[in-house]
């Protein structure tokens, strides 16, 4: 039976719970994969400085995969190891193609390069989820009037708005037809932030086409001399899909969303119920193992 040489773990909805926590079975868990010799390593919609809690709990992980796949950090140094950064003009194009009246446009920036997690663009006020994101992880920001305002141009790995669905469709729908595959359009409801708010809230995501969390797996794996085939991934969300697809051992959370779930190799419980910890123990006890993907094809 053969134990992955790497655990890759999500985070919203697959480490933490619905209030944003890791329970105490999770944390245990963990706590025996480290004491056992399982490397892992997490991957996220969030960036570093918007997990720093968090990660302060996840012992011997050693590095950071974040802005679903647009970052890859060195842990210790906070170093960008690697990254997907948009170009200025494509930046521009989106911001000309979609304005999303009476909301401001986020840009996530590279930390490492520019010491600040977000731009907001116009003069807007900010979508109560977004103040309310930013007060409880303490991302920092500051804001411009204008995009050409920008001291940051080339650091963009992300841009982005706060709406609901029926806000956000036509947007991804304009950048699809203006831009094609020059860059990743999508939009997504955000877990946390819809439960604060009491209704469906989505999150406009706009990409460099590459970024995704297996590219940086890939990248991880050069770094530290780890084989790609012998890895495992757990996620629940779109940005997982083919992180879970491409992984040796793919497995879905119960709560996944369909598209997850048809690409996994296996399923563990919800969320809600420590599925990361039922995962964990089943790797290090022998239920589950690297041939078992090989079974279900």
């Amino acid at each position: 039976m053969e134990r992955p040489d790497l655990l890759v773990v999500d985070l919203d909805g697959t480490l933490l719970n619905r209030q944003g926590e890791i329970s105490q079975e999770n944390l245990a868990a963990l706590h025996r994969a480290e004491q056992e010799g399982l490397p892992l390593i997490v991957a996220t919609g969030r960036t570093a400085s918007e997990c720093r809690p968090i990660l302060k709990e996840i012992k011997g992980t050693k590095a950071f995969i974040g802005a679903s796949g647009s970052l890859l950090t060195h842990l210790a140094t906070e170093q960008t190891i690697d990254r997907r950064v948009m170009a200025p003009t494509l930046v521009q194009q989106v911001l000309e193609t979609c304005p999303l009246e009476d909301a401001a446009i986020m840009l996530l920036k590279d930390h490492h390069q520019t010491g600040v997690d977000y731009i907001v663009v116009g003069d807007a006020d900010l979508h109560p989820v977004s103040q309310w994101w930013f007060e409880v992880t303490g991302a920092s920001w500051h804001r411009i009037s204008r995009i050409e305002d920008d001291p940051h141009p080339e650091h963009t790995v992300r841009a982005g708005a706060v709406g609901t669905p029926c806000q956000l469709d036509p947007m991804v729908e304009r950048i699809d037809e203006a831009m094609g595959k020059a860059v990743l359009a999508r939009h997504w409801e955000a877990v946390t932030s819809s439960s604060h708010a009491g209704t469906k809230i989505h999150l406009l995501e706009v990409f460099h086409p590459e970024a995704d969390k297996w590219t940086m797996i890939q990248s991880w794996c050069a770094h530290a001399n780890i084989a790609c085939e012998r890895t495992a991934a757990v996620g629940d969300g779109l940005n997982d899909v083919m992180m879970i697809e491409r992984s040796r051992l793919g497995i879905a959370m119960a709560n996944a969303d369909h598209r997850v779930l048809a690409v996994a190799d296996a399923v563990t419980g919800d969320h809600e119920d420590h599925g990361v910890a039922e995962l964990i123990e089943d790797l290090l006890d022998g239920r589950l193992h690297l041939g078992m993907s090989e079974q279900v094809q």
